[in-house]
């Protein structure tokens, strides 16, 4: 998947393939299939979380806003390069209604 795959109006949801654990307040991914491991942290490890679920990027962005100290512009710029980062590893995957 590129990045030119993303879409907002998308849901997304974790890879049901990864394993992950939280390690001190950040979060650790394996993917078993690929034997990769990849490391998450900070407000990442919160937005990991989040994809437990099927979650609209927006819904996210209000999340993370909340609960942190971040503007709306720069949690929405930083999670949409963060899911094209884990869509870029299949960390996760859209999700069709």
């Amino acid at each position: 998947m590129t990045m030119s795959d993303f879409d907002p109006a998308n849901r997304y949801i974790r890879n049901p393939d990864l394993v992950s654990a939280d390690m001190d307040g950040d979060t650790v991914a394996m993917s078993i299939e690929r034997g990769e491991y990849f490391g998450i942290g900070g407000v990442g490890s919160r937005a990991w979380a989040l994809l437990e679920q099927p979650v609209f990027l927006e819904d996210a962005v209000r999340t993370i806003c909340t609960e942190f100290e971040v503007d709306e512009a720069t949690c929405r710029a930083d999670l949409i390069a963060f899911f094209n980062d884990l869509l870029a590893h299949e960390l996760i995957a859209a999700v069709a209604d």
